[in-house]
C-alpha cells in the first residue's frame, strides 16, 4: 500500500523535472534569439546609417519584435490567460496619449537662434539679469566718518 502512495507522487515528480526543463530549453532558444536580433539590429543600423527613415523604422520594428518576446516569454504574458489584455490594452492606449500630449512640448522648443533674434518689442520671451549691485566695499565712494 506504500508503494502505491508513493507512485503517484514519484511520476509527479519526473513529470516536474521533465517541464523545468522544456521551460530552460525555452528560456535558452529565446535569449540566443535576442542575441540574434541585437547582431541583426546593429548590422542592420550600419548598412541604412545614411537613409534616417529607414533606419529609424526598421530598428523600431526589431525592437518591437524584441520587446514582445520579452514579454511573451520573461515576463510569462504567453500562459496568462485574456484577463491580461484588460490591461494591457488600456495601458497601451494611455501610453499612447501621454506620449501624443507631450509631443508638442518636446518637439515644438523653439531654438536658441530664435530667442536671441526676437524682436526689440517682445521683452517677454527673453528677460535680462537685473544689474549687479556692488558692495560698499566694492564702490569707489569713501566711506562716512561719523564725528568724533
Amino acid at each position: 500500500m506504500a508503494e502505491l502512495a508513493t507512485a503517484p507522487s514519484h511520476a509527479t515528480d519526473h513529470a516536474a523535472d521533465h517541464d523545468h526543463g522544456s521551460h530552460v530549453r525555452t528560456y535558452i532558444r529565446v535569449f540566443i534569439s535576442l542575441a540574434v536580433l541585437t547582431a541583426i539590429e546593429y548590422f542592420y543600423a550600419f548598412i541604412f546609417k545614411d537613409a534616417f527613415l529607414s533606419l529609424v523604422l526598421g530598428l523600431m520594428t526589431w525592437a518591437l519584435i524584441k520587446a514582445a518576446l520579452v514579454g511573451l516569454y520573461f515576463m510569462h504574458v504567453k500562459y496568462e490567460g485574456r484577463w491580461v489584455y484588460f490591461m494591457l490594452i488600456p495601458a497601451g492606449f494611455l501610453a499612447t496619449v501621454l506620449v501624443c500630449a507631450l509631443l508638442p512640448d518636446m518637439a515644438l522648443q523653439p531654438s536658441n537662434e530664435e530667442l536671441t533674434s526676437g524682436s526689440d518689442d517682445d521683452d517677454s520671451m527673453i528677460s535680462t539679469p537685473p544689474p549687479m549691485i556692488q558692495s560698499p566695499a566694492a564702490s569707489k565712494a569713501e566711506p562716512v566718518h561719523s564725528p568724533k
